[in-house]
């Protein structure tokens, strides 16, 4: 587990997409009235990384500009299909990871949102 002085005082709130369409049929999640909170005020450490693109044959991914980790407890349903804001940036979820497997603590990788 990563423990350092101040190491967890950012403060996360996930929030899930509540599958509203607009009025042609297509799924509206840039309104943000169509997302639910999950996790509200989760204490975290949120750390900065290399961002840009991935080309993986002949697809193109995002690559993973912040990492927040943070305890297991409060937010153990959190997918790729939700999103989360720290400290008022809004992200995309890349990947949601168990380091070592104890259940103990999560490793969120994030994309900024444009």
């Amino acid at each position: 587990m990563r423990k350092r002085i101040g190491y967890r005082r950012h403060r996360a709130t996930f929030e899930r997409y509540d599958g509203t369409r607009d009025s042609y049929g297509q799924l509206d999640t840039k309104n943000s009235n169509n997302w639910d909170t999950v996790a509200l005020n989760w204490p975290c450490e949120y750390v900065s990384t290399v961002g840009g693109e991935i080309l993986r044959g002949i697809m193109v991914t995002d690559k993973s500009t912040h990492v927040i980790y943070g305890n297991f407890a409060y937010v153990e349903g959190i997918t790729v299909e939700d999103r989360v804001t720290v400290n008022g940036v809004l992200h995309g979820i890349n990947a949601v990871l168990d380091p070592d497997g104890t259940r103990t603590e999560m490793r969120i990788e994030l994309r900024k949102e444009k």
